[in-house]
């Protein structure tokens, strides 16, 4: 049987227990109540908003700044969903910000992430419209529908280039590659016994370069080069140090004595020439004295008898 005392005592608990209770609630809510917020709206046209649900997070860079307040629909446009934002007061929300849906792990809601925005772009005012931007599913979407595209664009190429005609091509291909190598066999056995040929031969020079090239650096650890390269600097510095105007100018008068050597060897060929003309007439009327001599010897040779008697 519970005595008076014991009745006093619970009371007493539950009294205090409530107290503390609703003392926590007032300081809670009275802390919720006491934040200032800044009130923004997001607009999203064509786009589900399916996961995001009221007091889901609003994230930039990955900190939670505030909270979905409300979700509706337009009454000017069905397909626009406005979505009221409450941000911690003095946030500095950028007019090039983009707010995008993203997932919240694997739970399939959904929360807003405010990404971008540049130090140069105006500062939004409470009660002004984030620009939205394409959900990451939505990216993911657009990525997919691009490599489908891509992957349709190659199988229709693929069936292109297999079809009945270009495999009729490709087997009268092979079939005259595999004519031309049998007819052109021993031709190419001779190609390449000559590119073997040519290999061995160039690897000949592959060694004698080698060997020239060891000589090269014998001589140049000898020092000989180095004195052939003084002796040539020492052969150019005398040819810079001779009197080339002198050279010259003995070389100019030797070609006027030949140039008038030769102008006086043509003159006096000119005045010859007469000479040698009548002389070679007189040749030509000798000869022809001495043939018709030899003429009369051979047909009566008793002449030179009664020449020598006389």
């Amino acid at each position: 049987m519970v005595t008076k005392a014991q009745k006093f005592r619970l009371g007493i608990f539950i009294s205090v227990f409530s107290v503390l209770l609703i003392g926590l609630i007032v300081m809670v809510v009275g802390n919720k109540l006491m934040e200032k917020q800044d009130i923004y709206y997001i607009h999203y046209t064509d786009t589900s908003v399916g996961g995001l649900k009221i007091g889901g997070a609003v994230n930039y860079h990955g900190i939670d700044i505030g909270r979905v307040d409300h979700i509706d629909i337009a009454r000017d446009n069905v397909q626009k969903v406005v979505v009221t934002v409450s941000i911690n007061a003095g946030t500095p929300i950028k007019q090039d910000v983009l707010a995008t849906l993203s997932p919240v792990g694997i739970t399939g809601l959904m929360k807003i992430e405010l990404i971008g925005g540049t130090n140069e772009s105006p500062l939004l005012k409470p009660g002004d419209v984030i620009t939205s931007g394409k959900s990451t599913l939505a990216n993911l979407s657009g990525k997919a529908d691009i490599i489908a595209d891509k992957i349709e664009l190659a199988l229709n190429n693929i069936i292109q280039m297999t079809n009945s005609d270009n495999r009729k091509k490709l087997s009268d291909i092979l079939t005259n590659a595999d004519t031309l190598l049998a007819q052109n066999k021993v031709s190419i056995t001779n190609s390449l016994t000559n590119l073997d040929s040519v290999t061995y031969y160039l690897a000949d020079v592959a060694r004698n370069t080698r060997k020239i090239t060891s000589r090269i650096d014998t001589l140049l650890a000898s020092g000989k080069i180095d004195s052939i390269l003084t002796n040539t600097q020492m052969v150019t510095a005398d040819l810079a140090a001779a009197d080339l105007s002198k050279l010259l100018d003995d070389l100019n008068t030797t070609i006027n004595e030949a140039q008038s050597t030769i102008q006086d060897v043509d003159i006096t060929v000119l005045n010859s020439r007469q000479d040698l003309w009548d002389t070679i007439n007189s040749l030509k009327e000798t000869i022809e004295y001495l043939n018709e001599f030899s003429r009369m010897i051979s047909e009566d040779p008793s002449l030179l008898l009664r020449s020598r008697r006389k």
